[in-house]
C-alpha cells in the first residue's frame, strides 16, 4: 500500500521534494483542462516528479457525453504523453468520470464512453483506469457493460476533517469497488505547508496495487516495438554532463547533446543547467536513449 496525492493547478506550486520527504510515494497529475489545453501546472509537476524520483500517472476529468468525444480527448492525452519525459511514469492514464453532464445519461451510454476512452489509451500502449466517486459508481456504472478492470474510487468517510498524510485511513470504510486505489480525503495535509493553493489541502489516496494492462487475446497481433538502446550507466560523481559523456567515450559536443536531448524528450535544447541535469540524471540511471 502506497500513499499518493492527486493534483492540478488548483493546488498551486507544490514543493515535491518536501512532499516526498513527508511520505508522498506517488502522484496522479491532471493533464488537460476542459478547454483541452494542458493543465497550467502539468509541465511543472511531471518535471518535478521526475527530478525527485516520484512515480506518477495522469488523469483527465472528462466532460465527454459521446464515445467520439471521449476518444478525441484521450487521443490528445496520449499525444502529450508520447512527447514528454516519462522517466517515472508508472501509474497509467485515469479517466475521471463524475460530472453531472454524464449523470444525465443512461448506464449504457456511460459504459460506451468509458469503453471508448479505454480503447484509445490501450491502443496507444498505456495502462487505463477509471476514477469516480462511490455513490456515482453505484448509481451510474454497470460493470457488466464496462470493460475496465482498474478502479480508483473516492469515498470521504471522516466528515471531511483534515487528515495528515502519515495517518492511515480506516480500511473498513474502503469502497468494495476500489480494487486499485482509494481516494479517502480531500483535506489531506502535510506536517508543514508544501503548496500555495487549495489552502494547503490535498486529495490523499492509497494505492493497493499498480494498474494492470488488459490481457491481449491470443489471436491479436501484438505491435512490434522498436528496441530502445541506452548509453552505459554513468557511475561517476561529476555533476557535469560533458564530463560524464567524455568518461564514457561519448561525443560531448553541443550538437550531439542536442540530438541526445531531442531523443530523450528534452525540447529546444540550449545547454541550460536544468536541461543538462535532466540528461545527467537519465545517464546515471542507465536510461539515456542512445543517439545513432
Amino acid at each position: 500500500m502506497r500513499k499518493l496525492v492527486d493534483v492540478s493547478s488548483y493546488n498551486g506550486a507544490v514543493d515535491w521534494k518536501k512532499a516526498k520527504g513527508y511520505g508522498c510515494e506517488g502522484a496522479i497529475l491532471k493533464i488537460i483542462r476542459k478547454d483541452l489545453n494542458r493543465d497550467k501546472k502539468f509541465n511543472e509537476n511531471y518535471t518535478a516528479c521526475n527530478e525527485n524520483e516520484i512515480d506518477w500517472g495522469v488523469y483527465n476529468y472528462s466532460y465527454a457525453t459521446t464515445a467520439t468525444k471521449a476518444k478525441s480527448d484521450m487521443e490528445l492525452v496520449c499525444d502529450i504523453l508520447d512527447k514528454i519525459d516519462k522517466t517515472h511514469f508508472e501509474y497509467g492514464v485515469w479517466f475521471d468520470i463524475e460530472d453531472k453532464v454524464q449523470a444525465a445519461l443512461s448506464k449504457a451510454k456511460i459504459a460506451e464512453i468509458i469503453n471508448a476512452a479505454q480503447e484509445v489509451v490501450e491502443s496507444r500502449g498505456y495502462v487505463f483506469g477509471a476514477y469516480t466517486g462511490k455513490s456515482y459508481y453505484e448509481e451510474h456504472i454497470d460493470r457488466k457493460l464496462v470493460k475496465c478492470n482498474n478502479w480508483w474510487i473516492a469515498r470521504y468517510y471522516n466528515s471531511n476533517k483534515r487528515m495528515q498524510i502519515a495517518t492511515n485511513p480506516n480500511q473498513e470504510k474502503k469502497p468494495a469497488a476500489a480494487n486499485v486505489a482509494w481516494q479517502y480525503t480531500s483535506k489531506g495535509r502535510f506536517p508543514k505547508t508544501i503548496s500555495n493553493g487549495n489552502s494547503g489541502n490535498f486529495d490523499l489516496n492509497v494505492l493497493y496495487k499498480e494498474p494492470v494492462k488488459k490481457k491481449v487475446e491470443e489471436n491479436t497481433k501484438k505491435p512490434v516495438k522498436k528496441k530502445i538502446v541506452y548509453y552505459p550507466r554513468y557511475k561517476g560523481k561529476s555533476s557535469s554532463i560533458v564530463d560524464a559523456l567524455k568518461s564514457l567515450s561519448i561525443n560531448p559536443s553541443k550538437s550531439n547533446r542536442k540530438r541526445i536531448a531531442t531523443l530523450n524528450g528534452v525540447k529546444n535544447y540550449t545547454g541550460s543547467a536544468m536541461q543538462n541535469t535532466r540528461l545527467l540524471n537519465l545517464l546515471k540511471k542507465g536510461k539515456l536513449i542512445k543517439s545513432k
